[in-house]
Protein backbone atom coordinates (compact mmCIF):
# COMPACT_ATOMS: atom_id res chain seq x y z
CA UNK A 1 0.00 0.00 0.00
CA UNK A 2 1.16 3.30 -0.97
CA UNK A 3 2.23 5.55 2.25
CA UNK A 4 0.06 8.42 0.55
CA UNK A 5 -2.87 6.14 0.39
CA UNK A 6 -1.67 5.22 4.25
CA UNK A 7 -2.03 8.55 4.79
CA UNK A 8 -5.35 9.20 3.24
CA UNK A 9 -7.50 6.07 5.09
CA UNK A 10 -5.77 6.31 8.31
CA UNK A 11 -5.60 10.11 8.56
CA UNK A 12 -7.38 13.89 8.17
CA UNK A 13 -9.17 13.03 5.14
CA UNK A 14 -11.24 10.37 6.06
CA UNK A 15 -11.62 11.55 9.76
CA UNK A 16 -13.11 14.75 8.04
CA UNK A 17 -15.32 12.90 5.47
CA UNK A 18 -16.57 10.33 8.21
CA UNK A 19 -18.12 13.24 10.16
CA UNK A 20 -19.87 15.16 7.00
CA UNK A 21 -21.30 12.14 6.00
CA UNK A 22 -22.87 11.32 9.12
CA UNK A 23 -23.61 15.27 9.78
CA UNK A 24 -25.68 15.08 6.60
CA UNK A 25 -27.08 11.86 7.50
CA UNK A 26 -28.34 13.31 10.76
CA UNK A 27 -29.54 16.21 9.08
CA UNK A 28 -31.08 14.67 5.71
CA UNK A 29 -32.00 11.54 8.21
CA UNK A 30 -30.93 8.72 6.18
CA UNK A 31 -29.25 6.41 8.61
CA UNK A 32 -27.14 4.72 5.50
CA UNK A 33 -25.29 7.91 5.45
CA UNK A 34 -24.65 7.86 8.94
CA UNK A 35 -23.35 4.04 8.71
CA UNK A 36 -21.27 4.75 6.48
CA UNK A 37 -19.58 7.67 8.02
CA UNK A 38 -19.14 4.89 11.16
CA UNK A 39 -17.30 2.87 8.18
CA UNK A 40 -15.25 5.58 7.30
CA UNK A 41 -14.06 6.30 11.12
CA UNK A 42 -13.30 2.51 11.32
CA UNK A 43 -9.88 2.61 10.26
CA UNK A 44 -8.55 5.32 11.80
CA UNK A 45 -10.51 4.27 15.22
CA UNK A 46 -8.17 1.24 15.01
CA UNK A 47 -4.81 2.96 14.50
CA UNK A 48 -5.97 5.45 17.50
CA UNK A 49 -6.78 2.59 19.66
CA UNK A 50 -2.52 2.00 19.03
CA UNK A 51 -1.96 4.89 21.66
CA UNK A 52 -2.14 4.31 25.68
CA UNK A 53 -4.31 7.07 26.15
CA UNK A 54 -7.04 5.77 24.02
CA UNK A 55 -6.56 2.13 24.02
CA UNK A 56 -9.99 0.20 24.24
CA UNK A 57 -12.06 3.18 23.53
CA UNK A 58 -10.95 4.10 20.36
CA UNK A 59 -12.61 1.02 19.07
CA UNK A 60 -15.82 1.71 20.15
CA UNK A 61 -16.26 5.30 17.77
CA UNK A 62 -17.55 3.25 14.89
CA UNK A 63 -20.12 1.99 17.62
CA UNK A 64 -20.90 5.08 18.46
CA UNK A 65 -21.67 6.44 15.25
CA UNK A 66 -23.26 2.38 14.48
CA UNK A 67 -25.48 3.34 17.12
CA UNK A 68 -26.28 7.02 15.67
CA UNK A 69 -27.53 5.40 12.59
CA UNK A 70 -29.92 3.36 14.63
CA UNK A 71 -31.32 6.15 16.40
CA UNK A 72 -31.83 8.40 12.93
CA UNK A 73 -33.80 5.29 11.67
CA UNK A 74 -35.82 5.26 14.83
CA UNK A 75 -36.43 8.86 14.22
CA UNK A 76 -34.93 10.02 17.42
CA UNK A 77 -32.86 12.85 16.22
CA UNK A 78 -31.84 13.61 20.02
CA UNK A 79 -30.05 10.79 20.51
CA UNK A 80 -28.55 10.31 17.25
CA UNK A 81 -26.46 13.94 17.74
CA UNK A 82 -25.66 12.72 21.04
CA UNK A 83 -24.05 9.27 20.13
CA UNK A 84 -21.76 11.37 17.95
CA UNK A 85 -20.43 13.56 20.48
CA UNK A 86 -17.64 11.69 21.70
CA UNK A 87 -16.65 11.23 17.96
CA UNK A 88 -16.50 14.56 17.39
CA UNK A 89 -14.83 14.89 20.94
CA UNK A 90 -11.93 13.30 20.50
CA UNK A 91 -11.67 14.44 16.99
CA UNK A 92 -11.63 18.17 18.36
CA UNK A 93 -9.26 17.37 21.20
CA UNK A 94 -6.66 15.98 18.53
CA UNK A 95 -6.87 19.30 16.28
CA UNK A 96 -6.63 21.23 19.92
CA UNK A 97 -3.63 19.18 20.76
CA UNK A 98 -2.03 19.46 17.34
CA UNK A 99 -2.31 23.07 17.14
CA UNK A 100 -0.87 24.11 20.59
CA UNK A 101 2.34 21.20 20.57
CA UNK A 102 5.73 22.22 19.15
CA UNK A 103 6.38 20.85 15.45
Amino acid sequence: MSPMLVQIVFGWPFIALSLLVSVLGIIFERPWMVFLGALLIAPFSYYLNGTPRFSGFALLLPLFQAGSAWAVKEESVTWSWILLVPTVGIILWLILVGLITPQ
